[in-house]
C-alpha cells in the first residue's frame, strides 16, 4: 500500500499496483516484482509531494526536472559516487511514466501523456516471436515508455555461468565461517540445491521436506520445485540423483530436525528444508545472497558471485546434454530445434521454469562452448552429472572429516553415497 510522506494513502498510485496485479505481477519474496514498481514510482510521489503538485498537474518541465534529479543524485554511503546507475533512472523513469499513463486514464485525460502531450513521452515497442507459432506470424508486442531526459544507458554486463572453481572454493570456505555444525551442514545443502536443481534463491528457499521424501520414493527421483515467476502457484519437477537425494535426506532427519525440535517445535513446523538455527523459519531468499556473498569473503573470490549464477550454470549444462544427445552441429540449428521440436522445448521449461524460449538464447553460444570432446550419448551425460556431484560430496566429507566429524560416522553416510551412486550409474 502506497501512502504520501504524510501517511495519507495515496489512491492512484494503489490504482496503478492494482492493474499491475491483474496483469499477473509478482509478490513472491515480500513483494517481488510488484514491490519493485512500487519502490520506483514512490520517487514520484516524493517528488510531487514535495513540489505540492497533483500528479496530473505535472508538466514536461518537472518531469525533466525530476528524471534529472534521479541521474544527479548521489549516494548516501558514499557521496563520490552517484546514487543510481543510468539503467536504473530508466527504469524508474519507464515505470513511472507507465503510472502517469494510468493517471490520465483514470482522468480520462487523453492529453496528458503522450508524444503530443503535456508530458511529452513516446511509447515504443518491440516484437517477440512467440515460439509456438509459425513464423511471420503469432509475434508478442511488449510495449515500453521513453522521454527525452532519460540518460543513455550503461552497457550491459552479462552474467556468466559461475565456475567449478569457484563452487569448489565456496564449499571449501564453509567450515571456517560456519560456527555450529547446523550452519555448516545448512550451507553445504544450499550450494548442493543450487548447483543440481538450477532454482531462483526463492525456488530454494520454498523447497519443502515433504518434496524430498516425495523424490526418495521414486524409481528417478524428481525434486518438484516451485516456478516463481508469477502470483499463481507452478511447480516443476527437476530430475536429481539418488546420493542427492540421500544427502538431503540426512541432513533432514538429523540436523534440521534437531533445530525444529529446539525452536519451533513439530507442531509449528512450516516444513522446508532450509530453515534459521535461531527460529526454525523458512531461510528468505536474501539470506541466500548474503550466505553467498559471506563465503565469496571468506574465501577471497574477487569475481561476482550469487546464487542467479548457479542457474546460468545449470541451464548451460542442460543445453550441452541436450546438443550432444541430438547431435546439433552449430548454434543456428539449435536454435531451430528450440522452437520447434516440441519435446526439447518441453523439456527445457520443466527444468528451467521458463516459459519464453527467445529469453534462454544467451545460453546457446555457451553451451557450444563447452561441447568439445564429449561422449556422443546422453546417458554418458547422465552419468557425468552424477559423477561430478558426487565428487563434490566427497570434497565435503573430507572437509567434515578435517574439522573433526566422526570417522565412524562419515564412513556409513560415505557407504550409503556409494550405493546410491552404483544405482545412478546403471545405464
Amino acid at each position: 500500500m502506497l501512502a504520501w510522506p504524510n501517511g495519507k494513502w495515496c489512491l492512484l498510485a494503489n490504482i496503478y499496483l492494482l492493474e499491475l496485479y491483474a496483469r499477473g505481477l509478482s509478490r513472491k519474496n515480500r513483494g517481488g516484482t510488484l514491490l519493485t514498481y512500487a519502490a520506483n514510482i514512490s520517487h514520484l510521489i516524493r517528488f510531487c509531494y514535495n513540489n505540492k503538485t497533483d500528479f496530473i498537474d505535472l508538466t514536461d518541465n518537472q518531469f525533466t526536472f525530476f528524471i534529472n534529479g534521479l541521474i544527479s543524485e548521489r549516494s548516501g554511503v558514499s557521496p563520490e559516487r552517484l546514487a543510481r546507475t543510468a539503467n536504473s533512472v530508466i527504469a524508474i523513469g519507464r515505470n513511472c511514466l507507465e503510472f502517469l499513463a494510468s493517471v490520465g486514464r483514470t482522468y480520462t485525460d487523453d492529453g496528458f501523456i503522450g508524444s503530443n502531450g503535456r508530458i511529452r513521452a513516446e511509447q515504443k515497442e518491440f516484437n517477440i516471436r512467440q515460439e509456438s507459432q509459425p513464423k511471420g506470424k503469432g509475434k508478442l508486442v511488449r510495449k515500453f515508455w521513453h522521454h527525452r531526459a532519460f540518460p543513455t544507458p550503461d552497457a550491459k554486463n552479462k552474467r556468466l555461468p559461475i565456475s567449478t572453481d569457484v563452487i569448489n572454493r565456496l564449499r571449501e570456505a564453509v567450515a571456517s565461517v560456519s560456527n555450529s555444525i547446523y550452519l555448516r551442514k545448512r550451507r553445504y545443502v544450499m550450494l548442493k540445491l543450487l548447483e543440481i536443481t538450477g532454482g531462483r534463491r526463492i525456488e530454494i528457499s520454498e523447497l519443502t521436506v515433504e518434496s524430498v521424501y516425495q523424490a526418495a520414493k521414486m524409481s528417478e527421483p524428481m525434486l518438484k520445485l516451485i516456478t516463481a515467476k508469477k502470483h499463481e502457484e507452478k511447480f516443476r519437477y527437476i530430475p536429481i540423483s539418488r546420493h542427492d537425494v540421500i544427502f538431503l535426506l540426512e541432513f533432514i532427519e538429523k540436523n534440521r530436525r534437531r533445530i525444529i525440535r529446539t525452536t519451533c517445535g513439530y507442531k509449528l513446523d512450516d516444513g522446508y528444508v532450509l530453515v534459521s538455527e535461531t527460529t526454525g523459519k523458512k531461510l528468505q531468499p536474501n539470506t541466500i545472497t548474503q550466505e553467498i556473498s559471506a563465503l565469496a569473503l571468506a574465501a577471497g573470490i574477487k569475481e561476482k558471485s550469487c546464487p542467479h549464477m548457479f542457474r546460468h550454470r545449470f541451464i548451460t549444462k542442460l543445453f550441452v546434454a541436450l546438443i550432444e544427445q541430438h547431435e546439433f552441429e552449430n548454434a543456428d540449428n539449435f536454435r531451430r530445434a528450440l522452437l520447434d521440436t516440441e519435446s526439447i522445448k518441453q523439456k527445457i521449461q520443466e527444468w528451467t521454469g521458463h516459459t519464453n524460449m527467445s529469453s534462454l538464447d544467451v545460453y546457446i553460444n555457451l553451451a557450444f562452448e563447452e561441447v568439445a570432446n564429449f561422449q556422443k550419448t546422453y546417458d554418458i551425460i547422465k552419468a557425468q552429472r552424477s559423477i561430478d556431484s558426487f565428487k563434490e560430496t566427497l570434497k565435503q566429507l573430507q572437509e567434515e572429516l578435517r574439522v573433526g566429524s566422526s570417522p565412524a560416522e562419515i564412513s556409513d553416510r560415505l557407504q550409503s553415497l556409494i550405493e546410491a551412486l552404483n544405482t545412478d550409474l546403471e545405464i
